[in-house]
């Protein structure tokens, strides 16, 4: 719950189709029930999309600025969705209660209904062609109401054909992709996460779930080379991640790995 005090939308500047935009472009009408979902096919690809995803979380709590209560916050409903392996553990972007990371064998109609289950209104897809493939029964029709924006993101941060870029301005941008990356080399991002978190009460009626550790999902050297992609995205503007608008139709089309297999875990 730490990003009720370190993520906001100034630390962000956005541009669309190459004039200055707004978080509004992105998240119109964002209300109090929305929801973001991202899909991940590989390790930490998410972090491909990291300022889009924060971008929501700051739209969650500015939505009920109540939400920020230092002592009584609450996790923003972002929601991972893990598509046929165990790619990352996103509690440093509050991704939290263990619950919010779903995975899922790498099957269409599965990873739909998952994203459905969890009433998705804005979902983040790995950037690749969409196939044809074959969902359940009206869960299509069931998201395509639903789902209010997708966007085709790349695990090294920058889509094909991008109409979408976000740019940090502010260096807690990186603090969760650096703890997420680095926990020791972040120390200072994480023990202000960790003094954060300390500060919120919990009542009497409740319990804090130990989530077990999963630090050993991405090795040594991945976690280098993500980190050398981060550092790669970097200009005279500063760092940045791009994305492409697209249609609902197509993501649901894109939410596999494109090797379909109904065992695959």
């Amino acid at each position: 719950m730490h990003t009720s005090q370190l993520v906001d939308r100034g630390h962000f500047r956005i541009s669309v189709d190459g004039s200055p935009g707004a978080r509004e472009d992105l998240f119109p009408e964002w209300g109090p029930l929305d929801r973001f979902g991202v899909v991940v096919h590989e390790a930490f690809g998410s972090i491909g999309c990291s300022y889009l995803l924060q971008l929501a979380i700051s739209s969650f709590y500015d939505v009920r600025p109540e939400r920020r209560n230092r002592t009584h916050p609450i996790y923003p409903d972002i929601f991972v969705f893990h598509v046929g392996g165990y790619f990352g553990d996103h509690t440093y972007f509050d991704v939290f209660p263990p619950r919010k990371e779903v995975f899922l064998p790498n099957n269409p109609a599965a990873i739909l209904n998952a994203v459905n289950d969890r009433g998705i209104t804005y979902l983040a897809v790995p950037d690749r062609l969409p196939d044809h493939v074959q969902h359940d029964y009206k869960e299509p029709q069931q998201a395509i109401d639903r789902i209010r924006g997708a966007w085709a993101y790349a695990a090294g941060g920058r889509a094909s054909s991008p109409n979408i870029e976000v740019t940090a301005i502010h260096e807690l941008a990186e603090a969760n992709t650096r703890i997420s990356l680095d926990p020791e080399g972040a120390e200072r991002e994480r023990r202000e996460a960790h003094r954060i978190t300390a500060e919120a009460v919990v009542p009497a009626d409740e319990i804090v779930q130990a989530a077990s550790s999963r630090a050993s999902e991405i090795s040594a050297d991945q976690r280098i080379e993500l980190q050398r992609r981060r550092a790669a995205l970097d200009s005279t503007q500063g760092r940045s991640e791009a994305y492409r608008r697209i249609p609902i139709r197509d993501a649901l089309g894109m939410l596999h790995r494109g090797l379909i297999s109904e065992v695959e875990h």
